[in-house]
């Protein structure tokens, strides 16, 4: 689905990334793991097509990155950065946000069953995200990213702010979807967490592949 060939960045002269090669199937999920510093954000900024290589090149589904609109791309490759990004002052404003996006009605149904899913369903969709604690905060922003299902779901960190009962049923939610076939590049510091569910494992250091079990 996703192949990055000898794929570099470097900002002046410091390289951050260096030859990456790397294929992702379908269906597969992948735990990104490594030291602060290592590359890890920045790889997945690349492949979301939020900054572009200064070397190499990444085909989706056999076709180059330039060969999709940005647009088009981005309902594809859907990428959750670690800092948080609230919209609006509701709940509701946040999860309608991809469908005002694309011009498109809000399914109400499945912003029910999102919020459920992360462990929300206490909150009506007329909540204020403002007086909602940080935790609560990250999983509205994680049931906003998938209100539309990726073919590719890019996660930095996504769970940070969570205790692991909750951190657990944010990952019973996306390893669902990897079962239904979205694959998945997921940036962890849990070791635990990445031992789990996960097919690989990708230890970035330096800037270079250095290991993949």
């Amino acid at each position: 689905m996703l192949n990055l060939n000898n794929v570099s960045y470097h900002v002046e002269d410091q390289r951050i990334l260096n030859q990456i090669n790397l294929n992702v199937k379908q269906g597969e999920a992948i735990a990104v793991v490594g030291a602060s510093g290592s590359g890890k954000s920045t790889l997945l900024r690349i492949i979301a097509d939020l900054i572009s290589p200064t070397e190499g090149n990444i085909l989706f589904k056999g076709h180059a990155y330039k060969d999709y609109t940005p647009e088009s791309l981005r309902q594809r490759v859907s990428y959750l950065p670690q800092r948080l990004e609230l919209f609006g002052d509701t709940i509701q404003d946040n999860l309608a946000f991809p469908a005002l996006a694309r011009q498109e009605s809000f399914d109400k149904k499945r912003a029910k069953m999102l919020l459920e899913a992360v462990g929300l369903k206490k909150y009506k969709l007329s909540a204020s995200v403002q007086r909602m604690s940080g935790g609560e905060q990250q999983r509205v922003t994680i049931a906003r990213q998938l209100m539309y299902q990726p073919e590719l779901l890019l996660l930095d960190e996504a769970t940070s702010a969570l205790d692991d009962k909750n951190s657990r049923l944010i990952e019973q939610l996306i390893f669902n979807m990897v079962k239904e076939g979205t694959s998945v590049l997921w940036i962890t510091h849990n070791t635990a967490q990445s031992k789990r569910q996960f097919h690989r494992i990708v230890t970035l250091h330096n800037g270079e592949i250095e290991q993949e079990a």
